[in-house]
C-alpha cells in the first residue's frame, strides 16, 4: 500500500470526506464507540464506490450490525488491534482497486430444506444458461460435504472445490483450468466424495468468489442451505437468490423461517421462490404457499423424476423440450436477461462485501 495522505479527523471534521474525488480512493476507519456520531457519517458516505469503510470497536449486536450493513459497511472489527486492522485494510484495498470493474452476475441457489431439489435446479439452470451464452457459464458447488453436481454431470476433472479452496491464494488461469470440468459451454467446479474433514474460512470462499466473478459473466452457486457464514457471503453478494422448496407443509414452513431471515438481512427483494415437484393434487394453492412463506412464488416446476434420471444417466443437462426442462429454461433465460440488462449499462455497481462477524451477528448466533 502507498498512502498519499492520512487524515486524523474528529466527527465534526468528517465533511472533508465528501470532497474525495471519484478518481481517488479512500479507506475510512471509523471508531464506533460513539455510535450516535458514527452512523450518520457512514450513511452520508454510503454508495460511494471510491470510499470503503471499516467499523472498529463495535459491540456487534444484531441490531447494530444490521444498521451497519444498511449504511454500506462490509467489515466490522470488535477489537482495534493491529493484526485485524491490517487484514481488514488488505480486504478493503482489494475492493477499492476493483471499484468500477465490470464483474459477473452471481446467482445463489439455496434449498428451503435438504431434498427440495435445489442442486438439480441449479445444475440445469446453469447448463441451459451456458447454451444461451457465447461465453462460458460457471457453476460452483459450495456443498463440500454432500454436493452431487460432479455426479450429476459426470464431471471429468480430478480436482474439487476442496482443492480450489486450498489453493485460493495462488489461483491463476492455468491453475483454474486444471481444477474445473468443462461440459460444453458450462464450466463446473464441483464437489467430490463427501468431505467431512476439511474446515474452511469464509475468507477463502470470498477469495474464490472474487476470482470467479472476474473470469465469468454468469456464475451460479449451489449452496447447502445450512446458512453458514460463507453462504451468507454469497447471498449478500448475489444478484438474485433462488430459494427452492417443495409444496409440502414441512418445506413451506422452513422456507418461511428463511424468508424471515432474508428480511432481517434486507435481502427480500433479491429472493425468487421456486416451488419444485408441483403436481395435480397439491394440498396448497399458490396463494396458500405465498401466505405461508410470506414471499411471492415466481417459478412452479413440475415433477420430472424420469427426465432427471435420463439426464443423469448420460451426464448431461435436461432436455429443454420436456415439461420440467421448459420451466428451468425460463429460469436460465431470466439469468441471461439479467446479464444483458447489466451489460447495457456503462457501469455496474461494484459487488459489496460483508464480513463474517456481521453475518453471524445478524443471524443471532
Amino acid at each position: 500500500m502507498r498512502f498519499e495522505a492520512v487524515w486524523d479527523l474528529n466527527y465534526h471534521d468528517a465533511a472533508r470526506l465528501q470532497g474525495v474525488k471519484s478518481e481517488e480512493k479512500c479507506l475510512n476507519i471509523v471508531d464506533f464507540r460513539s455510535q450516535g456520531m458514527a452512523l450518520p457519517l457512514l450513511r452520508l458516505l454510503s454508495g460511494r464506490a471510491q470510499i470503503t469503510s471499516i467499523a472498529v470497536s463495535c459491540e456487534g449486536s444484531k441490531e447494530e450490525l444490521l444498521l451497519l450493513m444498511q449504511a454500506g459497511v462490509r467489515d466490522v472489527l470488535p477489537q482495534f488491534t493491529s493484526r485485524e486492522l491490517l487484514q481488514a485494510a488488505n480486504r478493503a484495498m482489494v475492493m477499492l482497486g476493483s471499484a468500477g470493474e465490470i464483474l459477473g452476475d452471481l446467482f445463489a441457489f439455496v434449498p428451503a430444506k435438504p431434498g427440495c431439489g435445489a442442486t438439480t435446479v441449479a445444475t440445469n439452470a446453469a447448463g441451459m444458461a451456458s447454451r444461451l451464452s457465447e461465453e462460458p457459464t460457471l457453476l460452483l458447488d459450495f456443498d463440500i460435504r454432500l454436493g452431487v453436481t460432479t455426479f450429476l454431470l459426470k464431471g471429468s476433472g480430478t480436482h474439487t472445490m476442496v482443492n480450489a479452496l486450498e489453493m485460493v491464494d495462488r489461483l491463476d488461469r492455468d491453475v483454474w483450468m486444471s481444477l474445473i470440468s468443462q461440459i460444453g459451454n458450462l464450466h463446473l467446479l464441483g464437489s467430490g466424495a463427501g468431505d467431512f474433514g476439511h474446515v474452511f474460512l469464509a475468507e477463502q470462499f470470498r477469495k474464490l468468489l472474487d476470482y470467479a466473478v472476474r473470469q465469468y459473466a454468469v456464475v451460479a452457486v449451489d449452496l447447502p442451505g445450512s446458512m453458514e457464514d460463507y453462504e451468507c457471503e454469497v447471498m449478500l453478494r448475489a444478484k438474485r437468490i433462488l430459494m427452492v422448496c417443495t409444496p409440502d407443509i414441512g418445506a413451506l414452513h422452513v422456507a418461511r423461517r428463511k424468508a424471515q431471515w432474508f428480511g432481517d438481512l434486507q435481502l427480500t427483494d433479491k429472493v425468487s421462490v421456486v416451488v419444485n415437484c408441483v403436481g395435480g393434487r397439491n394440498a396448497f394453492s399458490v396463494e396458500d404457499m405465498e401466505r405461508i412463506i410470506q414471499l411471492p412464488v415466481r417459478y412452479l416446476l413440475p415433477s420430472g423424476a424420469k427426465d432427471v434420471a435420463r439426464a443423469v444417466h448420460r451426464g448431461g443437462i435436461l432436455d429443454s423440450g420436456c415439461a420440467l426442462g421448459k420451466q428451468i429454461a425460463a429460469i436460465a433465460g431470466d439469468m441471461m436477461s439479467a446479464k444483458a440488462s447489466a451489460k447495457a449499462s456503462p457501469m455496474r455497481r461494484f459487488v459489496e462485501y460483508f464480513s463474517v462477524n456481521t453475518v453471524r451477528g445478524a443471524r443471532g448466533a
